[in-house]
């Protein structure tokens, strides 16, 4: 696998979201370096299943930040990650049931292909909108954080 690593090509405006994709680029390379290198089955499939649920964690997180923020295009991502994490869950129970292949280099190249495309094309969309959620909440276009009222 050529090498990933996260740069500012990747941030989508938004700390956490940036955060999270950090985690999961980090994770990918940990997927990578751990069936590379030959590490045990439960060392991978360990990595593998933290890789899993982070994504499931930051999917929920994204949606639930386009929907604050408007985004009109947030029923569409959401179908993009059920694939996905349909994808991984799959590939996930077949290693821990022993399929041999179940996770080879193919699989992870795809997962690196995706999780870059995605995160460069699909989430880049919503950056206009998630750039304003503040704290789980959106702030309207016209308000920046130092207009607020005083009282």
């Amino acid at each position: 696998m050529a090498s990933i690593a996260w740069s500012e090509a990747f941030s989508v405006g938004n700390p956490l979201l940036d955060s999270d994709h950090r985690i999961l680029i980090d994770l990918l390379v940990q997927l990578f370096d751990a069936t590379d290198t030959g590490q045990s089955r439960d060392v991978v499939g360990s990595v593998l299943s933290a890789l899993s649920e982070y994504a499931e964690h930051h999917f929920r997180r994204e949606e639930a930040m386009m929907a604050a923020s408007g985004f009109p295009g947030v029923e569409a991502h959401k179908a993009e990650h059920r694939k996905l994490e349909a994808h991984v869950r799959d590939v996930y129970a077949r290693y821990r049931a022993g399929e041999r292949g179940a996770l080879n280099e193919q699989v992870v190249e795809f997962l690196k292909k995706w999780l870059t495309e995605h995160i460069l094309v699909t989430d880049k969309s919503y950056r206009p909108w998630v750039e304003r959620v503040v704290d789980g909440g959106a702030r309207p276009p016209s308000v920046t954080l130092g207009d607020a009222k005083q009282s």
